[in-house]
């Protein structure tokens, strides 16, 4: 399934309630589409964010985001790129 990337840019920066909010919002419309959601990034300075998802394309994650009512700024499908040895995910 392939990768796709989630940006944000956030001013003010992003508050705790406000990223819980938008996760709650977004965890059954991601479900609902079989998107699943491996990592996200939070800057230091909580102005940016990245989250990682497989999903089907990224019209499915633009799809599932609108249904949530969640802004983002952009959507683009990535390839996983790794140094080393691959690694087992973790928990």
């Amino acid at each position: 399934m392939p990768y796709l990337v989630v940006e944000y840019h956030f001013d003010p920066p992003l508050t705790d309630q406000a990223l819980r909010s938008a996760f709650d919002a977004l965890k059954p419309c991601l479900e609902m589409r079989g998107i699943r959601r491996l990592r996200s990034w939070l800057a230091d300075d909580r102005r940016s964010m990245i989250c990682e998802y497989q999903a089907a394309d990224a019209q499915t994650v633009r799809e599932a985001y609108h249904s949530a009512n969640v802004g983002f700024a952009k959507v683009w499908p990535a390839q996983l790129f790794e140094f080393g040895p691959p690694q087992a995910p973790g928990p």
